[in-house]
């Protein structure tokens, strides 16, 4: 409740932020650092399919701070990428050069 009170976050929002600090340091302590503070220097989120996005009938929905919105969405050239056949894992949303991107794996 701290977390989310402290930021005005969303509780969806609450548990990406604790699970991206907890992987943050196991992937330390598995490569030897454990000892080391973790920093993040840009914004990130991490968006986990069917719950904070989905991509239905054209519009790219996105589980955001003032509540979830609608985006018209245009797969040109990825067009088999949504055809149903595949799945999709937790994307990642990026702030770069003063763009957002949307890193879908």
């Amino acid at each position: 409740r701290l977390l989310r009170s402290n930021y005005a976050l969303r509780s969806q929002m609450a548990q990406s932020v604790i699970k991206t600090v907890i992987a943050r340091y196991r992937s330390l302590k598995s490569n030897g650092h454990e000892w080391t503070l973790v920093r993040f220097k840009k914004p990130e989120y991490d968006l986990v399919w069917n719950r904070d996005y989905s991509i239905v009938q054209g519009l790219f929905s996105v589980n955001t701070l003032e509540g979830r919105i609608k985006v018209p969405f245009e797969p040109k050239g990825m067009e088999q990428y949504f055809d149903g056949s595949w799945t999709f894992g937790t994307a990642k949303l990026v702030y770069k050069h003063n763009k957002f991107f949307l890193h879908i794996p």
